[in-house]
């Protein structure tokens, strides 16, 4: 048994607190590990869906809640002068196509954390906002749900022993994976706002 499975284990409770504070930061890889370890019976998969649903809801109002309240500050003001001849596009996009920027933005690293950011920032209507980011976080926690059964039936055909042994691999490839997606979308975004 390897370090992370007798924790688990150990500490179901805490390790449902991880998933939702990981809620918080990227939710992809705390939702997939968890999935995993609900396959082997640590966690229970409601339980897991729950939490992370609960966690992407509150932690897309904290982002939110930050934008909004962050705008009159020294960074803030900073930021809006960086930004200054972008704003009309910034505020036309979001206002227009908000609520298909959530629901994407819920399935791209790092986007998904600006989205309610921009959101709170430009002022955006708070019962709009919840009302998008609730039917967008079931949308997401649904597909990740999928997604780890999915996980879980080739982790069955793989043998759950092999890879709880190499499950570190699996976390170093996801990361790279979501580094170098990261990266790509950051050009992506950065050429089509200094192309517009």
């Amino acid at each position: 048994m390897t370090f992370l499975e007798s924790f688990v284990l150990i500490n179901p409770l805490i390790a449902y607190l991880i998933l939702f504070g990981g809620m918080f930061i990227e939710g992809e890889i705390f939702f997939l590990t968890a999935s995993i370890f609900a396959l082997e019976g640590y966690l229970n998969l409601w339980w897991v869906a729950g939490v992370a649903f609960a966690g992407v809801i509150i932690g897309d109002v904290a982002w939110y809640y930050l934008g909004r309240y962050s705008k009159e500050t020294r960074i803030g003001n900073w930021v809006s002068r960086k930004f200054e001849k972008h704003q009309g596009w910034l505020l036309e996009n979001i206002q227009n196509h908000y609520v298909r920027l959530a629901f994407f933005s819920k399935f791209l690293y790092y986007v998904n954390r600006i989205t309610p950011l921009l959101a709170g920032w430009q002022k955006m209507d708070f019962k709009k906002f919840f009302k998008t980011h609730l039917i967008a976080g079931f949308a997401w926690v649904v597909a990740m749900t999928i997604l780890g059964k999915f996980f879980g039936l080739i982790i069955i055909a793989i043998g759950t022993k092999k890879v709880f042994r190499g499950i570190h691999w699996f976390f170093i490839s996801l990361a790279v994976l979501v580094i170098g997606g990261e990266f790509i979308l950051k050009r992506l975004f950065v050429r089509k706002v200094i192309k517009h």
